[in-house]
């Protein structure tokens, strides 16, 4: 329960402050490393590595699925250049694992597919209704879904 406290501050804080410094979403939680400036564009790698780090050992050891989670997330970090060929695939790959296992993880492990469903949902309406910052709220849902699948399962 700790280590999924810990996440859930570790998201709410960079999203807060990526919020109110950007007044609003951005297309997505990556395209952050590329607005920020400076040393501040190194605050998307730590949030990933935050992040991934800490999934690593949310397992019970019955399954792979949340290091192969935490592993995705650190890798969207390492590679956080996703608009340059060489790191495109990485980045992409790593955030679908990250996300896609974390939840997977939830059902397999923690026995709820509920998490799962309800992203799913939301993906399928923010394609139907052409949602701005798309990726943005896929990508706030799915946390939002790996948290309450944690914290509740």
């Amino acid at each position: 329960m700790t280590l999924t406290i810990i996440q859930a501050i570790i998201f709410i804080s960079y999203v807060t402050f990526l919020m109110i410094k950007f007044k609003g979403p951005l297309p997505s939680i990556s395209d952050s490393w590329y607005e920020l400036d400076g040393l501040y564009k190194s605050l998307f790698t730590w949030f990933c590595w935050g992040l991934g780090f800490l999934m690593l050992f949310q397992t019970d050891g019955t399954s792979a699925m949340f290091f192969l989670s935490g592993a995705g997330l650190c890798f969207v970090g390492a590679a956080t250049m996703f608009k340059e060929s060489m790191t495109k695939t990485v980045h992409f790959t790593g955030a679908a694992i990250g996300i896609i296992s974390a939840l997977i993880g939830i059902w397999i492990e923690r026995g709820s597919n509920i998490p799962l469903i309800i992203w799913l949902i939301f993906c399928v309406l923010f394609e139907i209704s052409k949602v701005p910052n798309k990726t943005w709220w896929i990508e706030i849902i799915a946390f939002f879904a790996i948290i309450f699948g944690l914290i509740c399962f």
